[in-house]
């Protein structure tokens, strides 16, 4: 594709990898293009006949599917990218809302397997997407406000979310609907009950998520979780989160994408009743953590996150559709996407920090190291300095070295001084060959 070309003919001395902790915003834009261009060229037209279009959650899938073309048109709207078919997929949302005189189910979307019932999964991801796009005054958008009505109404009394009221609250399904509600309205109070619901039992001893909140923690969770707090309460420095943020910094391994399926059963009919159908949530853990790290408060860790990006560019640059198991997933682009978007609209500097201007560089120095000098900020290279001493005087050392060995000769009466004069000459030449040279600037070879 014609970004990869673009990427090929960077300079030679563009920092691609040069060190752990280089970010290089060329490969970071041409990801975010061949992005896009899977997801035009992953348009299909052929939903139910004479309603728009979209996509398929597994983009090499025909038929178009509600959430999967709420996410698709959301990446071009974070990226303030224009989509040629832009109307025809939101008439295919309109037309996929559903319309009820039952409260709890007017205004949602379903999914393919939740046998026609709204659910959380669909309708939180769909209304975030309405919300971002402004689409609140358009006439042939869904109907905006019926879809957060249906957010504030399917909330569990114990302030989280299932997939529909009264199943049992997960941490995912909590974190997707406050997601989508921040955006809609942040002040209705079925914000905060989420939140608390959220960080209740959290504590510094126990700061992590899992899928319930009794579980394991993961490393998917904690960073969705993080991310969803960081958005719904920006700058918020709990004690609790920073000990989250901690805990991941330390559980993730930036080499691996932390992919993974979570899989539940739902009981529309009330949590003492048999489930009816199972749902899936596809799980990208890296990128998601990577989003996360960019809202830590006390400032972003620049190795960690240059880490996760080489892991993330890393692939066939002409197709980021393909995952590890080698199939095409949206979950899969969304999620890098969304990285990749928030990494490049990543704020330089937070409050407090100082900015060191160079002539061809700039260094910021954080808050809280402020106090400190400079240099001692600079990574400790001693070992590198000695090579880079031994490579520019290594003729000077060689005669220092000949010299003393040949004065010991001398002095024990092992040498003549005939001999001493004889091993220093050339280790003399050498360093008198090495001084010229590095007087008109050349190197020595």
């Amino acid at each position: 594709m014609k970004n990869l070309q673009n990427l090929q003919n960077l300079p030679e001395d563009a920092p691609r990898d040069a060190t752990p902790s280089v970010i290089d915003t060329a490969v970071l834009g041409v990801r975010l293009n061949d992005s896009l261009d899977v997801l035009r060229d992953a348009y299909t037209t052929n939903p139910p006949p004479g309603v728009g279009g979209g996509w398929y959650h597994e983009l090499s899938r025909p038929e178009p599917g509600s959430t999967a073309t709420a996410l698709g048109l959301l990446a071009f709207v974070e990226l303030g990218r224009p989509f040629e078919h832009f109307d025809e997929c939101l008439a295919y949302l309109t037309s996929r809302q559903i319309a009820s005189g039952d409260p709890l189910k007017d205004g949602g979307w379903s999914t393919k397997t939740s046998l026609g019932m709204p659910v959380v999964e669909a309708t939180a991801w769909i209304g975030r997407f309405l919300a971002r796009a402004n689409c609140e005054l358009r006439q042939d958008a869904p109907d905006v406000g019926r879809a957060y009505r249906w957010l504030v109404r399917n909330q569990n009394p114990d302030g989280g979310w299932g997939s529909l009221r009264n199943c049992p609250s997960r941490v995912w399904l909590t974190c997707l609907a406050l997601r989508a509600l921040t955006q809609l309205n942040p002040y209705d109070p079925a914000v905060e009950r989420g939140i608390e619901w959220l960080t209740a039992d959290r504590t510094s001893h126990r700061p992590a998520w899992g899928p319930t909140p009794a579980a394991e923690p993961t490393v998917t969770h904690t960073a969705f979780a993080l991310l969803t707090l960081a958005e719904a309460r920006p700058g918020h420095t709990d004690p609790r989160l920073m000990a989250a943020y901690d805990w991941l910094r330390d559980h993730l391994d930036t080499d691996q994408e932390h992919i993974w399926i979570e899989t539940y059963d739902v009981s529309p009919n009330g949590p003492v009743s048999k489930p009816v159908w199972r749902l899936a949530l596809w799980h990208y853990g890296l990128p998601i953590a990577l989003s996360a790290l960019l809202r830590d408060p006390r400032g972003v860790p620049g190795e960690i996150i240059s880490r996760a990006f080489r892991t993330l560019s890393q692939g066939d640059l002409g197709d980021p559709r393909w995952n590890g198991t080698g199939r095409s997933s949206l979950w899969t682009l969304t999620w890098r996407l969304e990285a990749l978007t928030a990494l490049s609209r990543l704020p330089l500097t937070q409050p407090g920090d100082v900015l060191h201007w160079l002539p061809d560089a700039m260094v910021i120095q954080r808050a809280h190291a402020r106090s400190r000098p400079l240099p001692a900020l600079l990574p400790r290279r001693s070992h590198l300095a000695a090579a880079a001493r031994l490579r520019r005087h290594w003729t000077t050392m060689l005669l220092g070295g000949v010299a003393v060995a040949s004065l010991a000769g001398v002095a024990t009466g092992t040498w003549a001084w005939r001999d001493f004069w004889l091993s220093v000459s050339l280790p003399i030449m050498l360093a008198m060959i090495q001084e010229a040279m590095r007087r008109r600037g050349r190197p020595p070879h």
